[in-house]
């Protein structure tokens, strides 16, 4: 990455983006999932093209000599334009901070004591950065991106696109006894809304904890394996779904999530909460409440990234991320940004199907 070096300071603005890339924050679940398009991008705002993707017609045989081809329908489509959204957060280290900690060898920039204490702030800035980046991207895959510091909608996809979101009612008490049959009726709505758009795969239903116990335990499943495993002895023992574990949460990188399959629905909680600035903890999911992610169809979910607004990165396409230092300032601290100019977006919002789940 190119830097450009301030003749008089020459530790003025040093590209941090190497140490940035050792660092692995503990957000991240659905920003390292690939679910989302990346790319970077030459100008401050995106515009793409909504195609309506017709039924193919089949046409009739036409003969091999003469010119009597058939024209086909032609595909109506309308340009969505936004705007980008910044992240961008600061700190950086004192002199006081590093006193009675310098070493043998003097304190300078370029001390390890110094280092040190730079990819010290550097990784908690990197934390809250991740942070705020899941936020965004997990909020996203609902349609509207919500910022991160009081929830207030960012990007509302719905309004961009003039679509309205989607909704189904899922009924996960002991009393029903098509739950299964109600679950295959939110695929077949995601693969109606989908359209002539490519084969939908896995649909991950985000739900909260409770509400993933009350589907998975429904005494319907519990039959259907029953009866599967009838006579297996060990096999029968052993699967999750018979022995009491189907509920129980796995660890991952992110925390312990739970997740299981039902025919192509996917159930999966989301393992972490997040924490606004004035400390209130946000769920990402409530009682009640769920929300479909698509999974296998191409371009539906897609980032951004904007120029940096400097003039050493203005021209060229804008990276996911930018950590920068000034060097040491006033022989007295050094100052660190880390920011990221994105945008953001489900390029069709109506395929985020908003769920409701009664348990009573």
């Amino acid at each position: 990455m190119a830097t450009i070096i301030n003749p008089i300071n020459q530790n003025t603005f040093i590209d941090l983006g190497e140490a940035l890339e050792v660092i692995q924050p503990s957000y991240g679940m659905i920003d390292n999932s690939g679910l989302f398009e990346e790319q970077g991008i030459t100008a401050p705002s995106h515009a793409y093209k909504i195609v309506e993707q017709k039924a193919p017609k089949m046409t009739k045989l036409t003969s091999r000599t003469e010119r009597d081809a058939m024209a086909v329908d032609k595909q109506k489509y309308k340009w969505i334009s936004m705007g980008g959204i910044t992240i961008k957060e600061e700190g950086g280290v004192h002199v006081e901070d590093l006193i009675g900690v310098s070493g043998f060898n003097g304190l300078s920039f370029e001390s390890e004591t110094f280092q040190e204490a730079m990819v010290k702030e550097l990784t908690s800035l990197a934390n809250v950065g991740a942070a705020n980046m899941e936020y965004l991207l997990l909020t996203t895959t609902q349609g509207r991106t919500l910022d991160p510091y009081d929830g207030s909608v960012a990007i509302d996809a719905f309004a961009n696109t003039g679509t309205v979101r989607p909704t189904k009612t899922i009924n996960a008490s002991a009393s029903n006894v098509n739950i299964r049959a109600e679950l295959q009726a939110l695929a077949n709505q995601v693969a109606a809304l989908n359209g002539y758009n490519g084969n939908v795969g896995i649909i991950d239903l985000v739900v909260e904890d409770t509400d993933f116990n009350a589907i998975v335990a429904h005494p319907e499943f519990n039959s259907l394996y029953q009866l599967a495993f009838s006579g297996l002895g060990n096999t029968m023992i052993n699967n999750p779904m018979l022995n009491g574990q189907a509920t129980a949460p796995r660890l991952t990188r992110y925390g312990y999530r739970k997740e299981f399959v039902i025919d192509n629905i996917r159930l999966i909680t989301y393992p972490q909460k997040f924490h606004r600035w004035n400390g209130t903890e946000v769920a990402p999911t409530v009682k009640g409440k769920a929300w479909t992610i698509i999974n296998g169809v191409s371009g539906l979910y897609q980032v951004k990234y904007t120029p940096a607004p400097y003039v050493s990165h203005y021209a060229n396409a804008g990276q996911k991320w930018l950590a920068r230092s000034t060097g040491i300032v006033n022989d007295t601290h050094a100052d660190i940004t880390l920011e990221s100019h994105l945008i953001p977006f489900m390029s069709r919002p109506e395929m985020s199907v908003d769920v409701t789940i009664t348990t009573t």
